[in-house]
């Protein structure tokens, strides 16, 4: 792509990627924004919408499946509300490149205190979050790609229909403290567990759980971050990824 100047002169213009992301949580926006500019590079320009839409799993996810199955639906619904504003607006009709889904959940896990069973019948929990991305074959998705890849996307006109490809990514994982793991198997959201034992404020939009514990040295969007470039993989290795 060639733009012309108001000297006259010809140079390349800086190719734009639309990263729609299925929540308003500053956090995870700072996290995705972060994560695309560190993977694309300088010479891409990265922009981010924030759609709030619903995850269509439970408030507090159990479970890999169904935190998993929370950020697909939240990258889906992400890509649909960005075309939709795009129509809305009057803009020709054109989807994101790029839609990301970030769905924190827990899981019962081994006792962190290395003994066998936990007093009292209680089960130990711990925390962790999943990426989904959804992009396609495009040859801007791909422009990700390492250095010396071969691949060449067969789909070099953005009006053409792309084929939709996905990545994942997780998180590690940690183990939560006893009052905050009682709270959420009580059937407490993690974010207002965490904000009741610590006392807090609204912390899911801060520095978060991971925040807390490692005294601000992982914050909610660092705690994101690889999983997300992880999530990446298959428009980084497009030669082995996308067939």
């Amino acid at each position: 792509i060639i733009t012309k100047m108001s000297n006259g002169a010809c140079v390349p213009a800086v190719p734009i990627i639309h990263v729609a992301v299925g929540s308003g949580n500053p956090c995870k926006i700072d996290a995705v924004r972060t994560a695309f500019e560190g993977t694309f590079g300088p010479d891409v320009r990265i922009v981010v919408t924030s759609h709030n839409v619903p995850s269509d799993v439970p408030d507090q996810p159990f479970g890999d499946d169904e935190t998993r199955r929370g950020a697909v639906n939240r990258a889906r619904a992400a890509w649909k509300a960005s075309s939709a504003v795009e129509r809305e607006e009057g803009a020709p009709i054109s989807p994101p490149d790029f839609a990301v889904g970030l769905e924190g959940g827990v899981e019962e896990g081994p006792d962190p205190s290395g003994r066998e069973g936990v007093e009292g019948g209680e089960v130990a929990l711990w925390c962790m979050a999943w990426m989904a991305i959804l992009g396609s074959d495009s040859e801007k998705c791909t422009l990700a790609k390492a250095e010396g890849s071969r691949y060449e996307s067969s789909n070099k006109n953005e009006c053409e229909l792309r084929k939709e490809v996905w990545g994942f990514g997780r998180t590690g994982s940690f183990a939560l403290p006893p009052k905050v793991a009682r709270l959420v198997h009580d059937g407490m959201e993690l974010g207002d567990a965490d904000d009741l034992v610590f006392r807090r404020v609204n912390s899911k939009q801060g520095s978060g759980t991971v925040g807390v514990l490692t005294k601000g040295l992982i914050n909610r969007a660092d705690y994101y971050d690889h999983a997300l470039k992880l999530a990446l993989v298959p428009w980084i290795r497009p030669e082995i990824y996308i067939e």
